[in-house]
């Protein structure tokens, strides 16, 4: 009866070693999909951009309470990019992970240092984001995105600064 329970006990150890239920990967398909809209994003590649993304995917931005449609965050992205003569992310400093919660969700995690140069200004900036998707049928439904607005938002006020002075010496 003891080499009965001994060999069922190391059966039952084989199969939990052996078990495939991963609930975390650096490697998935919805990965190469995060990967594909941001480099799409850095090269304004709108078009192959929205693919990741569903007609009814809901993408909060800096915001628990009010989410922006595809067509409404895309809007944002073309005219904040528009005073910057550069930006992408920090090569060698970005990081994907997917996780599997409790509930069967996936999501897939992605951390990086976005760095942009103003137009007017020159003034360079560093801005950690952090971006939470979760996908479902191998698309994006819903998103959450942080990342300190501040900076940005103080570096477009002395871009368009910038130009109206400029304007102004030339109508002058």
């Amino acid at each position: 009866m003891k080499n009965v329970i001994l060999i069922f006990g190391a059966f039952l150890f084989l199969i939990a070693c052996n078990s495939k239920n991963h609930r975390y990967a650096s490697d998935a398909p919805e990965i190469e999909t995060v990967k594909s809209g941001i480099e799409a994003y850095l090269n304004a590649d709108w078009e192959r951009w929205v693919m990741q993304y569903t007609d009814s995917s809901e993408i909060f931005h800096n915001d628990w309470d009010n989410y922006r449609s595809v067509d409404q965050v895309l809007a944002g992205h073309k005219t904040m990019l528009s005073y910057f003569e550069s930006y992408g992310f920090e090569e060698g400093r970005t990081f994907y992970e997917m996780v599997i919660n409790d509930s069967g969700e996936k999501w897939v995690y992605f951390w990086g240092i976005w760095r942009g140069k103003v137009k007017e200004t020159g003034r360079e900036l560093s801005i950690p984001v952090h971006l939470s998707k979760q996908f479902v049928d191998g698309k994006n439904v819903l998103e959450y995105g942080f990342w300190n607005l501040s900076d940005m938002l103080e570096a477009i006020e002395e871009a368009e600064e910038a130009a109206s002075e400029v304007l102004e010496s030339v109508t002058e």
